[in-house]
């Protein structure tokens, strides 16, 4: 068996060694996914998912001509949940030799340390059939024994991990750095034919966008060690606007790269990237082109962001209270004008009279209007009682919360749209409310040093959970939540 894989290789390398001047690497060719399934390029880069839920298509055809040359095909679901980010899908590789053809998952993590700094751990799983493609094989790519029908199935894993700094993150990746032949029972590649890849980028903010959204510029270089081959060097750059995306690059093996995309109805991006083939590759004068889509939906990740902010009065609440105040004066005036009237009207035979009538009458108004006021704070002191002592049962699904008082908070029940932990997005998220007709308000805690934004304080449960229901009348089509302070 042994000799018979040994011809087979053998003839094969001699039909091809005379039919192309260099071999094609047999890595995945993903220097230039950076937007879209980036976990691919570094199983951490999953967590950069802004959207709860992402599908994402991404196809790479060699040297322009999709039915002869190797190409690549990947589907794939991401789920992002706070520090943590999984997905699946299935992808279809050509290595010029091999045919891989199967399904893949990604599980990522990060550990925070500060603020500002968290160590990030990600990995890919790929198992899939591998069979010998079309095309011919290279003598210079180690070639796997296969048994009579030519076939085989393998899992690979590919770990990575990425330390974030603020804005700057360096990391590894190990394409390879374990997998199994079935067939065989036994390892694929040996320890000194691992594929080693490490990065370093610096991502900013460059203005404009919205919250969800922001516009973004993040440039990255990056190595990549194959066995066999030159160690890759390459640089690639990134704009992510509201509406569309461009990026650009180069690669040491296989020249510069552009692209560009739009982002359409907010959750669907579609672009794709022409790659210039460089002198080093076995078509220098071909073009590779790459195509990439996306669709965003669930909850977008504002994460983590805004820090320390006085608490804003509600409003409306007070327009209400000086409109009645307003009243009451007007009527006080009123009743005033009508008794010095009455006074003056019957000066001639009863002006001491009338004057003390007169005096008398406004004494007794003043007295109501005393009285009145008294009434009404004490009504307001017995609502606020009986607010604090309320009792309420969370509805089944329902996220509710209960605080104690803080500082001079005024208690009732306060309709919540977000949270942040950082400035920039706190600014961001309340000037979007604010150009969107909305009038937030907020608090800041300082058990927890984040802001809660809220959009109206209620006193009773039952008109927080219309407004909550009604999603604000149909005015705020985020998520709500209740937040109760005592």
């Amino acid at each position: 068996m042994v000799k018979s894989i040994t011809s087979f290789v053998l003839v094969m390398a001699a039909a091809t060694v005379f039919g192309q001047q260099e071999p094609l690497p047999p890595d995945f060719r993903q220097q230039n996914l950076l937007l879209v399934s980036p976990n691919l390029f570094n199983p951490t880069l999953s967590l950069d998912q802004q959207a709860q839920h992402r599908i994402s298509t991404w196809s790479r055809w060699q040297w322009q001509t999709p039915d002869a040359d190797p190409t690549t095909l990947l589907l794939q679901y991401g789920n992002r949940q706070s520090d943590m980010a999984f997905s699946g899908g299935f992808l279809q590789h050509n290595t010029q030799i091999f045919q891989q053809t199967g399904g893949f998952v990604n599980f990522a993590f990060s550990i925070p340390f500060t603020e500002s700094i968290n160590l990030a751990f990600g990995t890919n799983l790929f198992a899939y059939s591998q069979k010998l493609s079309d095309d011919s094989g290279i003598l210079q790519e180690p070639i796997l024994p296969f048994p009579d029908d030519n076939t085989d199935f393998i899992i690979q894993v590919m770990p990575g991990f990425t330390l974030n700094v603020g804005d700057f993150g360096v990391g590894m990746a190990f394409e390879n750095l374990f997998d199994y032949s079935f067939n065989y029972r036994g390892a694929v590649s040996e320890n000194d034919q691992k594929v080693v890849m490490g990065m370093a980028r610096y991502g900013f903010d460059t203005g404009g966008g919205t919250a969800a959204r922001p516009n973004r510029f993040t440039p990255l270089v990056y190595f990549k060690q194959i066995p066999g081959f030159d160690t890759q060097y390459g640089i690639n750059a990134s704009f992510s606007a509201t509406r569309y995306w461009l990026q650009g690059g180069y690669n040491s093996f296989y020249g510069p790269s552009l692209g560009l995309g739009g982002r359409f109805f907010q959750n669907l991006s579609v672009g794709g990237v022409v790659e210039f083939a460089s002198d080093n590759a076995p078509e220098t004068d071909g073009l590779t082109y790459e195509f990439v889509a996306s669709y965003d939906f669930g909850k977008t990740d504002k994460r983590k962001k805004v820090v320390g902010f006085d608490v804003e009065e509600d409003l409306e609440r007070e327009a209400e209270l000086e409109a009645a105040r307003r009243q009451a004066e007007e009527e006080a005036r009123l009743v005033e004008a009508d008794s010095l009237r009455l006074a003056r009207e019957a000066e001639a035979t009863r002006l001491a009279e009338m004057r003390r009538d007169s005096l008398e009458t406004v004494r007794r108004q003043e007295q109501l209007l005393a009285e009145q006021r008294r009434q009404d704070s004490i009504q307001e002191a017995e609502r606020a009682l009986a607010l604090q002592e309320e009792e309420v049962t969370p509805e089944k699904g329902e996220r509710y919360e209960e605080l104690a008082q803080e500082g001079d908070l005024e208690p009732g029940y306060y309709l919540i749209a977000n949270v942040f932990g950082t400035k920039r997005y706190y600014d961001a998220f309340m000037k979007q409310l604010r150009d969107a007709g909305l009038e937030p308000g907020s608090f800041y805690r300082s058990s927890n040093k984040y802001n809660y934004v809220f959009l109206r304080r209620y006193d009773s449960i039952e008109a927080a959970r219309r407004a909550r229901d009604s999603k604000f009348s149909g005015r705020y089509q985020g998520d709500l939540w209740i937040l109760r302070i005592r």
